[in-house]
């Protein structure tokens, strides 16, 4: 067990990975009644096609994560969720193309509730007859989102923008996939990714971290694992320009909603692709947040409106610029944002260092967030970075950093997607 203490952010923290490979972090909030916990595997809706040790490549329906985060909370003669109320904390899942994670919060006393979480997440039992039951839950949740237009707007971007990256594919999968699920394939999912060294549990809390691993060590000393085949993620070979340069489709909507993207390469490195994510977003923000000078005459030429927003991402296999609004001047506001891109690097020094201050600033604020700090230790230690300097890699921004990243945009490698009003109207 290593005590790690960042005298900087004065935060620190419990590691240790036990025996049967799971890899425990117990943040110390002292003085601090709530408790947040998270238990996490790196299988998201990416992860259909995986790799094991042998070099056997295990292909599955799309969706296949989300599916199985859905039948982990069902055991037989159990709810759940009622034993989790009945304890005084709130327990939920979610799936993500990168992870299904499984937490709760309480302000009571965290050991029942803790003991309860790596019971449920380390067994699994369904039947043929709830796993055909579930595909009509699913589908229908899946037919609500396609028809909420903001969630339709970026499923149908990302089916626009990739072409053989599993990113095309929605997270709960379609119809046809979810229908190809079986009890066998979540089975085999299963025993892929949800043993303990393919996880990680991260507890913020007051308690007392000594019997909170005491606690872990426990549970876990009670249970036997088969030693399963060491699945990998597969990245692929994304080809650099966009699958489909324009797409349209018709919604029951009063305002066009549009997004413009720009597709970049991947970066290998996970410290260089979160460097470059912060440089490319200090730029844009320098242009395109309600602090630039031109926001407001954009606003008022109805060009964009309150629901603008833009989003930067760089993961190992693709990069992302995505912008999107809601407006009747769609050719104007893809003008308008190709031009203010040509000119990003040329701010004052000043307005970096602002940007830098503010940022770095929310991040300090976000240590008093006990899931700012689950959630994304989880993610960090999936990426393979280290959770304090990914919190102060904004810093290492400057404007030759910045130069570099914008760089990768290619003004003319872009995806529109436009919702439209049906008949035109």
């Amino acid at each position: 067990m290593e005590t790690i203490t960042n005298h900087h952010f004065k935060e620190s923290y419990i590691s240790e990975t036990l025996p049967n490979g799971l890899h425990v972090i117990l943040w110390q909030k002292p003085g601090f009644k709530k408790s947040n916990f998270v238990f996490a595997t790196p299988f998201g809706g990416r992860d259909h096609d995986q790799k094991d040790e042998h070099g056997n490549v295990h292909t599955y329906p799309e969706g296949v994560a989300h599916f199985l985060e859905h039948k982990m909370f069902e055991k037989e003669g159990k709810d759940v969720m009622e034993e989790f109320s009945s304890l005084g904390a709130n327990v939920n899942a979610f799936t993500s193309y990168n992870e299904t994670a499984y937490y709760f919060s309480t302000t009571n006393n965290p050991i029942k509730p803790l003991n309860l979480l790596l019971d449920f997440v380390q067994e699994l039992t369904i039947t043929k007859e709830s796993v055909e039951k579930e595909k009509g839950i699913i589908i229908q949740e899946l037919e609500m989102y396609n028809q909420m237009p903001d969630a339709r707007l970026f499923s149908e971007l990302f089916a626009s923008v990739f072409d053989i990256h599993p990113m095309k594919h929605d997270i709960g999968g379609t119809a046809d996939s979810v229908n190809a699920i079986t009890l066998e394939t979540l089975y085999e999912c299963y025993q892929l990714n949800y043993h303990p060294s393919r996880m990680i549990l991260v507890g913020v809390s007051g308690h007392d971290p000594k019997e909170l691993m005491e606690t872990i060590k426990e549970n876990q000393a009670k249970k036997t694992f088969e030693l399963p085949y060491q699945a990998s993620r597969i990245y692929v070979d994304e080809p650099i320009k966009v699958k489909t340069p324009h797409a349209q489709i018709q919604m029951d909507i009063t305002t066009p909603k549009t997004a413009l993207t720009f597709k970049m390469p991947g970066i290998r490195d996970a410290k260089q692709a979160e460097l470059y994510e912060w440089a490319i977003t200090f730029a844009l923000d320098v242009a395109f947040s309600p602090l630039a000078s031109k926001y407001q005459e954009w606003m008022d030429q109805e060009i964009i409106n309150d629901s603008f927003s833009y989003d930067v991402e760089f993961t190992k296999d693709y990069g992302l610029i995505a912008f999107s609004t809601e407006t009747n001047k769609i050719e104007e506001f893809y003008a308008t944002i190709k031009h203010e891109l040509q000119n990003i690097c040329d701010f004052d020094e000043k307005e970096l260092e602002n940007m830098k201050r503010r940022v770095y600033g929310s991040n300090v604020t976000s240590l008093n967030s006990f899931d700012s700090i689950s959630i994304g230790f989880v993610r960090t230690y999936f990426a393979g970075l280290d959770f304090f300097e990914s919190l102060e890699i904004v810093n290492k921004v400057n404007k030759d950093v910045i130069k570099e990243a914008s760089a990768l945009i290619d003004i003319n490698n872009t995806c529109e997607v436009e919702i439209l009003p049906k008949d035109g109207k």
